[in-house]
């Protein structure tokens, strides 16, 4: 496990370095040439896990190929799952959302009006109105439109840090979701991403420090989700679609609010806030496993009684 942590972390550290004086400060628009930069480290970065298990196997003189298909298996039930995973990101969202408008600390027409002005910017044929109407479309859009990305292209990018979270380090731990691999898990997959917030304010660009701290509680609330569906699937892919629903997603929960960016990063998604709204779906999602799997001891039970005869 410390080879693999070693890894991931040199790579993580090696790549934030190279890209560093070509990405900072952020670029707010993709379509600027430091944006796609930002989106290329973004991807290099994540596929980089997938390299330090690579970088492991070899080590360990294991066949990498057959590693990778038994991480990656496809089957109707990972198809399936992979498929339903981002509904935990959708509920999750909407816990955050009823929370944060009881705190009114949740103001959509904030993030439209952040649209709108980026529309303004871009175009000076359209009518104040018609510009408007563009930003309020786009940005409901977003929400159903964000299940499309994160299946699609966010799952594949995705799938780079699964292969070494939810896939390597997972099995070298046992493949249990315990709330000690939670927490291990968690905090592993949280400090990798410590060198980017340092060096460049990936994600707390004013509160970088305890940006770390937040990000790892934030974090571990995560992993259990993660952890059950890998579980359930026998497979990183409903992993994958997951992660790439809360990149898709939960930035929202940052952007829709009228707080200064400062207060943000700590009170909203990435957040305080955040933090909770995780712990409360990671808890209610382990409520609901431990009663599927007392129904289905029930149900073994009252259909092979003599199992249990023959045990005791």
């Amino acid at each position: 496990m410390l080879e693999f942590i070693i890894a991931s972390y040199s790579l993580a550290i090696f790549i934030d370095v190279v890209f560093y004086p070509y990405i900072y400060p952020y670029s707010p628009s993709i379509a600027s040439a430091k944006g796609a930069l930002v989106y290329l480290w973004g991807v290099v970065r994540m596929w980089s896990v997938a390299l330090a298990v690579v970088t492991c196997l070899a080590l360990h003189r294991e066949n990498v190929g057959r590693r990778f298909k038994d991480l990656i298996k496809f089957s109707r039930n990972s198809i399936i799952l992979y498929l339903l995973s981002p509904l935990v990101v959708y509920a999750a969202f909407g816990i955050y959302i009823a929370v944060a408008m009881l705190l009114h600390l949740f103001d959509f027409s904030a993030y439209v009006e952040l649209l709108t002005s980026s529309i303004r910017n871009a175009t000076t044929t359209m009518l104040g109105a018609d510009v408007e109407r563009l930003a309020w479309i786009y940005a409901l859009m977003q929400i159903p439109l964000a299940y499309i990305y994160a299946i699609t292209i966010n799952a594949f990018i995705a799938l780079g840090e699964e292969i070494g979270w939810r896939g390597y380090l997972y099995k070298l731990l046992g493949s249990k979701p315990s709330l000690r691999n939670t927490a291990i898990i968690g905090a592993v997959w949280s400090l990798w991403h410590a060198s980017a917030t340092l060096l460049i304010g990936w994600n707390y660009y004013y509160n970088r420090f305890l940006g770390i701290l937040l990000f790892t509680l934030l974090s571990i609330a995560t992993t259990y989700p993660f952890l059950e569906l890998t579980s359930l699937a026998n497979s990183v892919l409903p992993a994958a679609s997951l992660h790439g629903t809360i990149n898709a997603l939960w930035p929202l929960t940052v952007a829709a609010s009228r707080l200064p960016p400062s207060q943000r990063e700590v009170i909203l998604g990435l957040g305080a806030l955040g933090i909770a709204t995780w712990s409360i779906t990671s808890l209610l999602i382990a409520v609901l496993m431990k009663v599927i799997r007392l129904q289905t001891r029930k149900t073994k039970h009252n259909t092979y009684p003599h199992q249990d005869l023959n045990k005791s």
